[in-house]
């Protein structure tokens, strides 16, 4: 079952963390792809699927199962309401509660972050997910929070999603492209393809992660196109490079 701390733990890697200039998120596209929603779901407001991305691949579906599994905050909200958990305000509150905030001149719930240290009864640190357009760590008053729901973790380890731990990471927006990567090719630009092949669990020979694009490299490089319905020239040009970073995951 799980612990607070696990959860707290996956979110700092995520710090500063950005969404792209579209708007799309790992937290969105994964989210998406785990409940087959429409990809509107990529670009959408995050603060909450941060919390349910993070806490499955902390803890697996035990911790999902405490913490909550939702887009929407006042669906979280009130989730939390029918299971008895949810507490006004921020009395007794403590790090790994999920704290649901209402903005000045809202009426309803408008954000959700995790409690990360409680300086003061009305001083909290939280992680937050879409603040700023990015993840982060924010001090807050007990003014603007509606309420908190807490989630029944018992201090026991664990076990984490492994398979989304390394989804998370595969997800996102590719960086720039280098220039065409191809055979016979060393550096960096090449370690990162076959970085990302090895991700996808394309082979690369007994070789490995060298930064040499060698025979094996090729033949992952056009096994990888092929699949995703790319030309498929064992070369990896600027539609390649942006797949490796964006397709689909596939089993």
């Amino acid at each position: 079952m799980p612990k607070a701390s696990e959860l707290l733990k996956e979110m700092t890697r995520y710090l500063d963390y950005r969404e792209s200039s579209s708007g799309r998120t790992v937290f969105g596209v994964s989210y998406r792809e785990r409940k087959n929603l429409e990809r509107a779901f990529d670009a959408a407001p995050w603060c909450d699927m941060f919390i349910a991305q993070c806490s499955l691949a902390a803890g697996g579906k035990d911790m999902l199962g405490v913490v909550g599994d939702f887009a929407l905050t006042t669906s979280h909200a009130d989730w939390f309401r029918r299971q008895g958990r949810w507490h006004r305000g921020t009395d007794g509150i403590r790090p790994g509660d999920i704290v649901f905030f209402n903005w000045p001149g809202g009426d309803s719930i408008d954000h959700v972050a995790t409690v990360e240290k409680v300086h003061s009864p009305d001083d909290i640190q939280t992680i937050d997910g879409n603040v700023g357009d990015m993840c982060g760590r924010r001090r807050r008053r007990s003014s603007l929070i509606a309420g908190y729901g807490r989630p029944a973790y018992d201090d026991s380890p664990s076990v984490p999603d492994l398979a989304l731990v390394s989804a998370l990471a595969e997800l996102g927006d590719a960086p720039r492209f280098p220039g065409a990567v191809r055979s016979g090719q060393r550096g960096a630009d090449v370690q990162r393809v076959q970085e990302k092949l090895r991700r996808r669990m394309f082979g690369l020979g007994p070789s490995g992660v060298d930064g040499d694009f060698g025979p094996a490299t090729a033949v992952a490089v056009t096994a990888f196109q092929a699949r995703n319905g790319l030309d498929a020239t064992g070369v990896v040009d600027e539609e390649t490079w942006r797949a490796l970073w964006e397709a689909p995951l596939t089993p």
